[in-house]
């Protein structure tokens, strides 16, 4: 049944994924958005504190896996139990987006969506954050398209989805509101440097808001099949049927992002963009985290008790008490500690810790996954 609500805008956190490039930390049992990558408190945590300084706790949703839920409900006390949706298995983004879409429909019929990442994503500029994400809201009620939130880039980075701009239609709370011309995703080295110097590119970070009803059309014209399992889907939830629609239409939805499925096959003019300096960061590798976290590039960072003698540019974490990590002479190392697992890799390789997870399952190594 459908609930009144006063006001249609509707925050969902994303906070699925396994993390595996931040392994030996990140877990099954505990991916890394529920670790204290950066301060004391877990990068959900995070960013549900940003959230509640700008909007109501019953505004926000949060779409996580079943295994997840009791630290979700542990570390976000505030956000009411009904507004956590359960992903019975994860097929990234394009079936998130829809589950959540469809969810929060079935309960309020003229929401509009906003899609905000609490796996990975640090930003620093709060105020910042919340102002463009309202002035969005604004702009996706009135002229009816998703509008996304983004931000400029900093450095070539390659590991990102990147979006040109084009002509400024609006200026609205201060934020230009540019047109999108088209996605780009995880370019090479060469096309990163020449967008970094163009200006008229940005990271797309993935802070997106549209009003439901326009992205479920989208999904029926671009991603048809997956379409109709979210109709059965929503047809079924609240009744003794959906726990067993779930598990028969889910799958069904391809394993794709929402970028690949659905946006980059979206006509310019369809989409609009606020430019914003959040001081953002996606803290999904270790050498990410170190170079966000240190004062000086050749300086070390580190978390917990090390004893050093000349190394430079070093990410040196334990969560191993009483025990002392010494280290001599290095430089461009990360060195990960923990009480079943070490790693020690070169910064520049930290992409590839995803790899070693992949050997762990083959060996069946599971009580370090």
């Amino acid at each position: 049944m459908a609930e009144k609500s006063k006001k249609p805008l509707k925050i969902v956190i994303f906070c699925g994924g396994r993390g595996t490039r931040i392994w030996p930390m990140s877990r099954k049992k505990k991916p890394k958005q529920f670790q204290p990558l950066v301060g004391n408190k877990s990068m959900f945590r995070q960013t549900v504190e940003h959230l509640l300084k700008g909007f109501e706790p019953e505004s926000i949703f949060v779409i996580t896996g079943e295994n997840y839920i009791p630290l979700v409900t542990k570390e976000a006390p505030e956000i009411p139990p009904q507004n956590l949706i359960v992903e019975l298995e994860m097929r990234d983004t394009l079936a998130a987006i829809g589950l959540a879409t469809i969810s929060i429909l079935k309960r309020f019929p003229q929401a509009i969506l906003a899609t905000v990442w609490g796996a990975d994503h640090l930003v620093k500029n709060e105020k910042i954050f919340i102002k463009a994400l309202k002035t969005a809201y604004k702009v996706a009620a009135q002229k009816k398209k998703i509008v996304n939130v983004d931000t400029r880039p900093i450095y070539p980075d390659v590991n990102l989805g990147y979006i040109e701009i084009g002509k400024v239609i609006d200026v609205v709370d201060g934020f230009e509101v540019f047109e999108i011309i088209r996605h780009v995703e995880k370019p090479n080295l060469h096309l990163a440097q020449e967008f970094l110097k163009s200006f008229k590119f940005l990271w797309h970070v993935g802070y997106s808001l549209w009003p439901g009803k326009l992205m479920l059309s989208f999904y029926k014209k671009h991603q048809p099949k997956a379409y109709r399992a979210l109709l059965k889907i929503q047809e079924s939830l609240g009744t003794d049927q959906e726990q067993e629609t779930i598990k028969r239409e889910y799958p069904k939805i391809p394993k794709t992002s929402i970028d690949y499925g659905i946006l980059e096959k979206l006509k310019p003019g369809e989409q609009l963009d606020i430019p914003a300096d959040l001081g953002w960061s996606d803290v999904g590798a270790w050498n990410v985290l170190k170079d966000i976290s240190s004062a000086g590039k050749k300086d070390n960072v580190v978390r917990g008790e090390n004893v050093d003698i000349q190394s430079r540019d070093c990410l040196i974490y334990s969560l191993v008490d009483k025990k002392i990590i010494a280290t001599i002479g290095l430089e461009g190392l990360v060195i990960v500690d923990t009480p079943d697992a070490l790693l020690v890799c070169k910064k520049e390789q930290s992409s590839e810790v995803k790899k070693i997870v992949s050997k762990l399952q083959k060996k069946g190594k599971k009580h370090v996954l």
